[in-house]
């Protein structure tokens, strides 16, 4: 016995001493590009991750220790950073508006392929809110680059970089941290080095992307100071706008590649409703562009464009559940309208107005008329309106709302099937399957719906409750939680409930509930496991 236990103290010891179980996962080193700024000016926090772990990383959050700062822009993270690998992330801060001395502590959580959540990396500066000018940098960057674009257009970003100091300095690399989709198209190599009181300018061509973009464009230099590696950061703020009504059909077919004909199809629905409506859905979208043209007027996105249309029916119709005609010419005309014709009516309207369009619907092998919710095209992926309910968002979005675990248990419980309204010749059924649209990978889609809702700090707590709930329940609580009529709610009971509390309110609800047809609003749920409603 006394053998066995010195054993086992021996090889506890050395799996300690070789880092098995409690290695972390990766190095994080914080840096600051500046400590003194002045009131409601931008700070970078430049953060380097370095893989050292044993699964491939996913995503970075970081948390701030002083409300007073604010996160501007958050970096993108690799989709997987793979182990021996590292990655320099720049998150851009807003300082207080009062001068003063400010402690800014730093956290970062990461999470890895295996779903798990690290902390315990940490940083902390002092920063000196002041109106008084800041020391110069040892190497002043100044980036020339539009304000605006337009999606699609090409333009010139240039960089003067000049050295202060009275010795050369080595240029590591200059990296560009550009709006989602944006591309280099060409730029200028950057030298070895630069001299005492040199002036190096470096010209890049970027592209816009077919989308509406808002934020920043940083540009990330990295020298050296002898042997200390030192970085300098400038952001630049940049607005894309994509308006595809003002589009050529070239540039369309270009910017929506095979999700253009959702534009320039000439039926909605196919022939089952045909048939069942006696009527025809075809689209003039002449007829209607003009119209639809006011109706959105200086809208900057397809987004925009569609919540302007969906605002304008909620103002110009009432309505109800009787369809009496698919012709979006007709419906347009009328003040009471079903939530069908809505739908008809929307999307006629955003093709009339070259957004690619589409009405999806549920199909049980016989009728595919129930539930017809409206999906729209962009460079993004499918967004959806579902008048009824009043959503307008992504389909990311829609899939985390109240609305969707009814349609959720439709498919699989009761064989229904997801189907995008695709009609050639009005023959019978004419729709494509999209059910994996909206159910493939979903309880990971809606974990980063929730996560997304959630305070950095309650996150790992979200994940101890899902790794304790079987696959069904983990579901279930995922759309409990994503029912939250606000972040606040959410929160608040996240923060309220203990791990054990969450897990045994998930498991009881479910057992109840699961084999009853579920409410088409399952904030009614939600009610019940917040404790509003007993």
């Amino acid at each position: 016995m006394v053998m066995r236990k010195v054993l086992l103290a021996l090889l506890v010891l050395t799996v300690l001493a070789s880092g098995c179980l409690f290695k972390p996962p990766a190095e994080v080193r914080f840096s600051l590009d500046k400590t003194t700024v002045p009131p409601d000016g931008t700070i970078h926090v430049v953060v380097l991750v370095n893989n050292t772990g044993k699964v491939g990383l996913t995503g970075a959050t970081l948390v701030l220790g002083d409300d007073s700062f604010q996160i501007l822009q958050e970096p993108r993270f690799p989709d997987v950073l793979p182990v021996g690998e590292a990655v320099q992330l720049v998150w851009i801060l807003k300082a207080p508006a009062k001068p003063g001395y400010y402690d800014l502590k730093l956290s970062l959580e990461l999470t890895d392929e295996l779903k798990r959540t690290w902390t315990g990396f940490y940083g902390q500066f002092r920063v000196v809110v002041s109106e008084e000018a800041t020391a110069p940098d040892e190497i002043s960057m100044n980036v020339s680059a539009p304000k605006s674009l337009h999606g699609g257009e090409t333009a010139r970003l240039t960089i003067r970089l000049r050295s202060t100091l009275d010795v050369p300095m080595d240029l590591i690399d200059l990296r560009l941290d550009l709006l989602e989709g944006m591309k280099i198209v060409s730029a200028d190599a950057l030298p070895d080095t630069i001299q005492p009181g040199e002036v190096i300018p470096l010209r890049y061509t970027v592209k816009a992307p077919y989308a509406y973009r808002n934020g920043y464009v940083s540009v990330i230099l990295r020298y050296k100071v002898g042997d200390a590696e030192k970085s300098v950061v400038k952001s630049v703020p940049l607005e894309i706008t994509w308006t595809p009504w003002n589009e050529s059909e070239e540039t369309l077919k270009e910017a929506y590649g095979l999700k253009y004909h959702w534009v320039t199809d000439e039926y909605l629905l196919d022939g089952y409703w045909a048939d069942k409506y006696n009527s025809t859905p075809s689209v003039d979208r002449e007829e209607l562009k003009n119209w639809t043209l006011k109706v959105i007027g200086h809208s900057k996105s397809e987004m925009e464009a569609a919540e302007a249309v969906y605002k304008w029916m909620m103002r110009t119709y009432s309505f109800g559940d009787t369809t009496s005609t698919l012709e979006p010419g007709k419906i347009f005309i009328q003040d009471r309208i079903s939530y069908a014709e809505g739908q008809i009516l929307l999307t006629a309207m955003l093709r009339s107005v070259k957004v690619p369009a589409r009405i999806v619907t549920l199909y049980n092998g016989t009728d595919c008329t129930k539930r017809p919710i409206t999906e729209f095209y962009t460079a993004d992926g499918w967004y959806v309106v579902d008048i009824e309910h009043g959503f307008v968002g992504s389909l990311e979005d829609y899939l985390g709302s109240p609305y969707f675990p009814r349609l959720y248990q439709l498919i699989t419980r009761d064989g229904y099937r997801m189907v995008a309204q695709s009609p050639e010749r009005l023959e019978g059924h004419e729709h494509v399957d999209v059910t994996g649209d909206f159910i493939a990978n979903l309880e990971d889609r809606l974990l980063t719906v929730v996560s997304g809702r959630l305070k950095p700090e309650l996150r790992s707590k979200l994940m101890i409750v899902m790794n304790n709930l079987d696959e069904n329940e983990r579901l279930y609580a995922l759309f409990l939680l994503s029912s939250a009529p606000s972040d606040e709610e959410l929160n608040g009971v996240m923060e309220e409930y203990g791990t054990k509390k969450i897990e045994q309110n998930v498991k009881t609800m479910y057992e109840f509930y699961r084999d009853m047809e579920w409410s088409d609003d399952f904030t009614k749920y939600w009610r019940i496991f917040a404790g509003e409603v007993r």
